[in-house]
């Protein structure tokens, strides 16, 4: 966090005021992360990412507010992070649902596969239909997700504002450049269409379960990081043998 003083003139007096503002996406409240995705205007902006009244930014000279603005650059610099700023979110008729832990630390394969496919999905169409399937799967009760559960909230969001969605998606994005950082092995390939995407984790699953038809819930209640950290091992021994192959001829 930059710890920020603002010096600003009141009743004929200058006032001082100690505040902060983020440096990098993780350290954003839920607050400030829906403000910076709704765009608002930049008084408005810059009283909720400082934390303070908006009649403090008023005050500030031109001076400060561009001095201020330079703050933003992380935005671009700091391109992922390994949690979501909006922990929870309540819903009429779902009441509270919550975020997946850092670094997806609670979520399954099978969350993962419909959450990752439907994100890619609405990144390539912007359908809000897409996009509430999406919320619908990623943000679950307090009991953990369960897909007929997240199956059946979907027209419950119907009404619900889209700003927040969007917001969440975006978060999403930077998680998920933040696992694609950690798993490299695994997620050049994913750099395909949606649906070529959506069917490569489809395959893969089938993989893992293979012929061990009766054990498939097992399987789909894995953490996604075991997977992950399963497949990287699977690649790196293919490499291996692909190499030691190639020297015998």
């Amino acid at each position: 966090m930059h710890e920020i003083k603002i010096t600003y003139k009141s009743f004929f007096r200058n006032r001082e005021i100690i505040t902060s503002f983020p440096t990098t996406w993780s350290e954003m409240n839920c607050r400030q992360f829906t403000a910076l995705h709704k765009r608002q205007d930049d008084t408005t902006l810059l009283a909720v990412m400082l934390n303070v009244p908006k009649r403090i930014v008023r005050k500030m000279n031109l001076h400060q507010v561009y001095e201020l603005a330079k703050l933003f650059d992380f935005i671009q610099k700091d391109t992922k992070t390994s949690s979501f700023n909006i922990e929870s979110v309540c819903f009429p008729g779902l009441g509270t649902l919550y975020a997946p832990r850092p670094k997806l630390a609670d979520m399954t394969f099978l969350q993962f596969i419909y959450v990752d496919s439907f994100y890619m999905q609405y990144a390539e169409t912007a359908n809000p239909d897409i996009l509430r399937d999406f919320i619908a799967h990623l943000y679950t009760p307090g009991t953990g997700y369960d897909k007929k559960s997240a199956d059946q909230a979907v027209p419950k969001l119907k009404k619900a504002d889209l700003q927040i969605f969007e917001a969440i998606a975006l978060n999403y994005g930077l998680v998920r450049k933040w696992i694609a950082d950690r798993y490299p092995l695994i997620f050049p390939a994913q750099k395909q269409s949606s649906g070529k995407k959506s069917g490569s984790w489809a395959e893969i699953f089938d993989d893992i379960v293979g012929d061990d038809l009766k054990d498939q819930d097992k399987y789909a209640e894995i953490p996604i990081n075991s997977v992950f950290r399963f497949i990287t091992r699977k690649i790196k021994e293919s490499r291996k043998q692909r190499e030691h192959a190639a020297k015998l001829h």
